[in-house]
């Protein structure tokens, strides 16, 4: 078997175990016994899937091509040449139609910004309520204004749901 240091991302999973023996040994609030043995089975997910997720970090280059550029990379160093990939994509009429995106990773960001992604976020999102409120727009069947009132109303409704 090979050493821990020729295995590939070794330097991250040693990162990653000191972060996670940390957070193992943190202050635990006072809870039943069935959450505390669902808190243990979800450290035991995450420990289980930690080696996945960095190797596929390290392999997400690989991914990036095979997704034919669906999935852009959280991390710029996985995908360094991101520019040049998308500007001669050789499936694509004309092979630069996706140059524009040279510089995604600088004006995109993740769902829920400039804070974190929540349950209402999530469900906001999967609702398309922001997409359908410019549809109805264009398609002529609501005003901007009324739309934009009625994805207010579908927001609020979501996000009450979650408090």
């Amino acid at each position: 078997m090979d050493s821990a240091i020729q295995q590939p991302g070794h330097a991250r999973r040693a990162r990653f175990l000191r972060r996670e023996r940390h957070l193992h040994h943190s202050p635990v609030r006072t809870r039943t016994s069935a959450h505390r043995q669902q808190d243990h089975d979800l450290r035991g997910a995450e420990r289980a899937s930690a080696p996945y997720l960095i190797d596929f970090i390290d392999a997400f280059h690989d991914s990036f091509i095979a997704g034919q550029f669906y999935n852009f990379p959280c991390f710029p160093s996985t995908v360094p040449n991101l520019k040049q990939e998308i500007s001669n994509d050789p499936r694509a009429n004309p092979a630069d139609k996706y140059k524009v995106l040279g510089n995604v990773l600088d004006w995109a960001t993740n769902v829920g910004y400039p804070g974190y992604g929540t349950a209402a976020i999530d469900e906001a999102f999967k609702a398309w309520v922001i997409p359908t409120m410019f549809a109805k727009v264009a398609r002529g069947d609501e005003t901007p204004e009324n739309a934009a009132k009625a994805a207010e109303e579908e927001y609020k409704r979501i996000f009450a749901r979650w408090k």
